[in-house]
């Protein structure tokens, strides 16, 4: 195991056979994060024991700071910005590595979680163990990894859910959403995604303005724009060809789409991502 993964930078390989990577307490790892606009095929955590700067994900930022766990899934673009004197920790695997854990439950994990001390505790010890195993070349190794991992995936779930902030959204919703990420680059009307989980469009719309503060409709529209916005950053694709890719007939109405929902045009919103992050 050890030696299949001797190369990979952390949470960024680009060799699909390499299932699995873990480090524990690196400090002030260059290969930590790779430049702005980066998306990958696999799930990470970054648990945080040291340092502070900012985590771009998805185009939100979120703080840097001790004992904080961020949970990356694929195809989201994320990069560290400004940040110094960061000591952490962290794993990758890949859906097809973790056939024992339903990865549905991971989608719907929070984008972080700070953690205490007792919960430490009890997360660091599963590190270690795997951090050991990973690098143990003992037979059966992948197999304790996998099992390994599933317990630290469980426990991080249990505290997600213990979570007083965690989101006592109803499962609809739940369903509305991950439908919606499975259907939009074909499906965008709200009455498809109505029928589908069972309810009016009506009742669809008090439901996500109730819990998300939009319309159903605003929902299924800001998932396509964040699409967009991941292929306009980690593609060499052009306006024209992600227009298409996405399903938009007319050019004009995905720049006048692109432009509603954002207050700028794709070229000006790719510019200044640029300008405000470039490294």
């Amino acid at each position: 195991m050890k030696k299949e993964v001797q190369g990979l930078q952390i949470g960024h390989s680009i060799v699909k056979e390499n299932e699995f990577k873990m480090q524990y307490r690196r400090m002030n790892d260059m290969h930590v994060e790779v430049p702005f606009s980066h998306r990958h095929f696999f799930y990470a955590i970054y648990w945080i024991h040291e340092g502070h700067g900012i985590h771009v994900i998805d185009f939100d930022e979120y703080e840097i700071k001790p004992d904080r766990i961020f949970f990356i899934r694929p195809d989201q673009i994320h990069f560290l910005h400004g940040y110094k004197d960061l000591k952490y920790s962290a794993l990758q695997f890949t859906e097809d590595f973790m056939v024992t854990y339903p990865m549905v439950r991971l989608k719907r994990q929070s984008v972080f979680k700070d953690v205490s001390e007792s919960e430490k505790e009890r997360i660091d010890i599963l590190f270690k163990q795997l951090q050991a195993e990973s690098e143990s070349n003992l037979p059966n190794s992948n197999m304790i990894i996998q099992s390994m991992t599933n317990t630290l995936l469980l426990e991080l779930e249990r505290l997600n859910i213990a979570d007083q902030s965690f989101s006592a959204m109803p499962e609809l919703l739940q369903e509305y959403k991950e439908l919606i990420e499975r259907k939009f680059l074909k499906e965008r009307q709200v009455k498809y995604y109505a029928a589908c989980v069972g309810v009016s469009p009506n009742y669809l719309n008090v439901l996500t303005k109730r819990y998300f503060g939009k319309s159903a409709l605003e929902v299924i529209n800001e998932r396509v724009m964040l699409e967009i916005k991941r292929l306009l950053l980690s593609t060499d694709l052009n306006v024209s060809e992600i227009a298409y890719k996405l399903g938009f007939n007319e050019l004009s109405y995905f720049s006048r789409f692109f432009k509603h929902n954002s207050g700028m045009t794709p070229i000006e919103f790719k510019i200044s991502m640029n300008k405000i992050y470039q490294r």
